[in-house]
């Protein structure tokens, strides 16, 4: 996955700014993919650049700029050419399960506290996951509901595919939060 295609896919929905991207990957627990601030701007130029998205730009209050970026049809068909390839998995890379391979080189105590941050953690993301799945299936997100709006003959494919990824994320962080409960009974 790639933060263009994450952005063109968002843009699909809806217009937005920087800033409203930005707040938007900052959102509803990191979405799918996070980007940073830095990103985002010089990735929307080099878009804009490809004729993927135009820019419009206005003002915001008195004085202050701001451009709006529009998925243009080369956008679209970028994204659904990116959407039917089928791609391959990246490589494993898991810092956690890294770290708990060496679990034997620190004491029982450390290792219980590892584990119950680690737990806790995935226990906050598999609830978020879990509602943000749950509030697709609904139609209840600000951008489910734009896109409802354009496609609303297509409304009950979009929630139920939408709400789809989110369970696929709820469910991997219950198997890693149960395997951390299980890792720490053993423990006793």
């Amino acid at each position: 996955m790639s933060l263009k295609h994450a952005v063109l896919g968002v843009l699909e929905a809806t217009p937005m700014t920087g800033y409203d991207l930005k707040r938007f990957f900052d959102a509803s627990m990191g979405w799918l993919w996070s980007a940073k601030h830095s990103q985002i701007y010089p990735l929307l130029a080099t878009l804009e650049s490809e004729g993927l998205v135009d820019a419009e730009e206005g003002i915001r209050g008195e004085a202050q700029r701001r451009v709006v970026y529009r998925l243009t049809a080369a956008g679209r068909a970028e994204l659904e050419s990116w959407i039917a390839t089928v791609h391959p998995l990246p490589g494993e890379r898991d810092p956690f399960l890294l770290q708990a391979v060496f679990f034997d080189m620190i004491d029982d105590d450390q290792v219980r506290t590892v584990l119950v941050a680690y737990r806790d953690e995935q226990f906050e993301l598999y609830r978020d996951a879990e509602a943000h799945s749950l509030a697709l299936a609904a139609g209840e997100t600000p951008l489910i509901r734009e896109r409802l709006r354009v496609r609303p003959e297509q409304a009950d494919r979009i929630r139920a595919m939408k709400a789809r990824a989110f369970r696929a994320r709820a469910d991997v962080a219950k198997v890693r939060w149960q395997w951390a409960e299980d890792y720490l009974a053993d423990l006793g």
